[in-house]
């Protein structure tokens, strides 16, 4: 039996990058920009798309950019759904989902997700990344670092056009699983100011002595 084909990384990087000052996937990263530097670590290995809200970056001309569902930036979800249907137009199981905001290696943050590849979740809805528990004991997931399965396309299609544009509560009524985030991938991830960033790349420099 010919195996599968690498499912796509797809990277979100149209967000307006308002607290930051400057566009994230363009932030420098030991000399390249960090949307460079995650491109440059995926492939070969697997297909890369980013959804870039109509931006084009710097050295990515060997990735495949997808249009939002909606004009306007109308979030996450608008930028996920275009990918999902083309995943499943290609024959592919699903796709991984990436936010640019992160130091976490692509590659070995698929490699943590497809510890789930088997389960239900993985095959008909989600799989997340998760840090520490939250008070009430439950595992806090990141739907934006995780695998989403390509049969959730027509249901996306539909919740955005009713009108609802908000991850979680699209989610909630899903197959889901969560993975256990390594203790160290919280202090990388997420930064949304220049400080943060900063704080970001120092603490991903001492504890792991490089980047991406």
């Amino acid at each position: 039996m010919k195996p599968k084909p690498p499912e796509p990384l797809l990277i979100l990087c149209g967000g307006l990058s308002s607290r930051m000052g400057s566009p994230k996937p363009l932030l420098n990263c030991r000399g390249l920009s960090l949307i460079a530097r995650q491109v440059a670590a995926v492939q070969p290995h697997r297909p890369v798309w980013l959804a870039a809200a109509g931006n084009r970056y710097p050295q990515t001309d060997s990735v495949r950019y997808l249009d939002d569902a909606l004009a306007g930036r109308e979030g996450a979800l608008s930028a996920i759904l275009p990918a999902l249907q083309l995943a499943a137009a290609e024959g592919y199981d699903g796709i991984y989902v990436m936010s640019c905001d992160t130091l976490i290696p692509p590659l070995q943050l698929i490699a943590c997700l497809k510890t789930a590849e088997h389960t239900r979740a993985w095959q008909q809805g989600w799989v997340a990344l998760a840090d520490a528990e939250d008070a009430d004991g439950k595992m806090r997931s990141h739907p934006l670092l995780a695998h989403w399965s390509a049969g959730l396309a027509c249901r996306l299609h539909d919740y955005l056009a009713a009108g609802h544009r908000r991850v979680m509560p699209f989610l909630a009524g899903e197959a889901q699983q969560s993975v256990a985030m390594p203790a160290d991938w919280q202090y990388f991830t997420n930064f949304n100011t220049p400080e943060e960033f900063q704080r970001a790349l120092t603490e991903w420099e001492r504890r792991c002595h490089s980047v991406i």
